[in-house]
């Protein structure tokens, strides 16, 4: 079994097998491919494959291979090279010999993770030569044709445990709680010199994923009456929806305000060190996952479980025939998820009040 740590839920080829108990070692490895195309959030939760790659494959360079129309977030500083392939916004632009010069640009590798699992990550494995092709196909004639070796994957398992399994395939063990190199929450959060901050975002790459304007007013409204000593934050995104000109009324109450877009670095600093972040399925939710910051997930268009990790204060709304959340079920997860804060500072205030009560006493006595 060496190297080859799987009885069933993974697939790997009679010569991959054969190469993987006979000749293979983590240490001999020079050259792996990591290929991921994909958006911000998804970008993040990449962070803790390369971080376990680099230490399975101590000697080995990393290639990280992404794509130009998704560039934000892309963790560079994990990799010893990036290349971007040309996006799709720009495809119509390159003939046909430019198009088969993207997917012939990686040298050879000893390993490739195809952690995208897109069309044109597809063409760039077939491409390239390497010993092993890793990949987490949800098409089955994908293994074997186009993967040697391929880990299952499933809408009911984290993407990042899907990619994981690739690694955990091959004997390593990966750490936990999963490291992202990005701040900790729990090292940064500082409960008693500021007032906690609630990060509300509402934006998504599609417009199908986030709730509507009255719906986040309304919620936010109910926030700011239900949790009055947490400083409620709008996060504002890029994009025109994305804007909080809408709330702009709700700024005359103390506990609330709209934060402009800001610069990436700054961004994931000012979510690990907030108390709690509330959004639907998008890239902010996964910053917070990627800090470790307790969420509040809204879904209701796009499969929770997939970008829920198994481990962390992360919370699901959402209703088995797809309906879209109330508020009432909204504001009772973010109840539960400050419950500890509640219950601290109702134990402060009662304590405070007793001990007016008995200092009055020996005054009037």
């Amino acid at each position: 079994m060496k190297y080859l740590w799987f009885e069933r839920g993974a697939y790997a080829s009679k010569k991959a097998k054969k190469y993987l108990t006979t000749q293979f070692s983590p240490q001999t490895i020079k050259k792996i491919a990591v290929i991921r195309h994909a958006a911000l959030g998804d970008q993040v939760i990449t962070r803790p494959f390369l971080i376990e790659a680099r230490k399975f494959f101590p000697n080995a360079k990393i290639t990280l291979v992404s794509v130009t129309n998704y560039a934000y977030g892309t963790p560079e500083d994990l990799a010893d090279e990036t290349i971007y392939m040309v996006g799709r916004h720009r495809k119509h632009e390159l003939t046909w010999k430019e198009r088969v010069r993207e997917f012939t640009q990686l040298e050879e590798q000893n390993i490739i993770f195809d952690v995208a699992g897109t069309s044109r990550s597809y063409w760039l494995t077939l491409f390239s030569k390497a010993k092993l092709k890793f990949g987490f196909p949800y098409k089955p004639y994908l293994y074997g044709s186009l993967y040697n070796v391929a880990v299952f994957r499933s809408d009911f398992q984290p993407e990042l445990e899907c990619m994981l399994d690739m690694l955990k395939l091959l004997g390593h063990n990966p750490s936990r709680p999963l490291d992202f190199g990005l701040p900790n929450h729990h090292d940064v959060y500082e409960q008693r010199t500021t007032k906690p901050i609630i990060i509300y975002f509402n934006g998504a790459s599609t417009q199908s994923k986030i709730l509507d304007k009255t719906q986040i007013k309304q919620l936010i409204d109910s926030a700011l009456d239900n949790f009055p000593n947490y400083q409620h934050v709008f996060l504002e995104g890029k994009k025109d929806c994305e804007k909080g000109e809408f709330l702009a009324d709700l700024e005359s109450r103390a506990n609330f305000s709209i934060q402009p877009v800001m610069p990436l670095d700054c961004l994931v600093d000012y979510v690990a060190r907030a108390r709690l972040v509330v959004a639907p399925d998008t890239g902010i939710r996964n910053v917070a996952v990627s800090t470790h910051t307790p969420t509040v997930g809204i879904f209701y268009s796009t499969v929770p479980f997939r970008y829920t990790p198994l481990d962390g204060e992360h919370r699901i709304v959402m209703n088995s025939e797809g309906s879209i959340p109330q508020n009432t079920q909204i504001l009772d997860a973010i109840q539960l998820s400050l419950a500890a804060d509640i219950n601290e500072q109702r134990q402060e205030y009662e304590h405070f009040s007793n001990h007016g009560c008995k200092s009055s006493n020996k005054v009037s006595g």
